[in-house]
């Protein structure tokens, strides 16, 4: 382990507690899906996704423990709903499987795009987890890419359920790319294409590219922030989750992960 300073522990807390609130609430979402996809093939691979989002949110959360926070069982368990970071989007309950696909290829890009700039980090018990991750998170980005072409360009009711989809998603987009309040952190960690700007821009310019490809609508640029859940701004959806996800836990607080 690194011999790090305050500043330096606080900044590297900024920087992995959202990727991991992130990580967590859609590989628990994903799991709502279990025997409920469109064939046993889609359900056996989003299964097998879920469980590596879970476990991604499981490495972050140990390196958090490590920086000092709790261990990763009270971070999952024991948190009230302000004290997570996850953007607000994602804790959306699933409805159709077009909306599924259509939020977690949106996802999928932005998560890409933000692990390949984490590879530039200093912070050598971050980049080498960062650099297994990114072995299974190619895999994820294929499969919903697949998913999002053959939607667009399947029946005439696939592609109108993306588009319906992808409406209801891009106005709840933009706390993606935030950090909450300053970014001064990210100087401090070297990674300044991490800043809000720099990954809704990187972004854009892949997702530009995928509709023009497709022929879907461009909805135009994600507005502005709303609600912020970097900053513990969340809906009713993440208490009701988190009343879900915790309820075998409180049965028995002895329990384990």
């Amino acid at each position: 382990m690194e011999n790090l300073g305050e500043s330096e522990t606080r900044a590297l807390i900024q920087l992995i507690k959202p990727i991991a609130d992130d990580e967590w609430i859609v590989g628990h979402r994903g799991s709502e899906w279990l025997a409920l996809t469109p064939d046993l093939e889609e359900d056996l691979a989003f299964s097998s996704i879920s469980q590596d989002e879970m476990g991604h949110a499981q490495f972050y959360y140990e390196l958090l423990h490590s920086l000092g926070l709790p261990s990763a069982d009270e971070l999952v368990y024991l948190r009230p709903a302000s004290d997570w970071t996850n953007a607000h989007v994602l804790e959306t309950p699933n409805r159709d499987w077009a909306h599924t696909v259509a939020l977690r290829y949106l996802y999928e890009v932005l998560d890409d795009i933000r692990h390949e700039a984490l590879l530039g980090s200093w912070y050598q018990p971050l980049t080498d987890g960062v650099r297994k991750i990114r072995m299974e998170e190619k895999y994820h980005l294929q499969h919903f890419t697949t998913g999002f072409q053959l939607l667009a360009t399947g029946t005439e009711l696939s592609r109108q359920r993306l588009i319906e989809g992808i409406a209801d998603i891009w106005p709840r987009l933009s706390d993606l790319f935030a950090w909450g309040g300053s970014e001064e952190f990210l100087e401090k960690l070297g990674l300044p294409n991490l800043a809000q700007s720099q990954l809704k821009h990187s972004w854009t310019i892949r997702m530009e590219k995928t509709f023009h490809d497709l022929e879907l609508p461009w909805p135009g640029p994600v507005p502005g922030v709303k609600v912020n859940g970097r900053n513990g701004e969340h809906t009713q959806d993440l208490s009701d989750l988190l009343d879900v996800m915790t309820e075998v836990h409180q049965i028995d607080v002895s329990s384990p992960w």
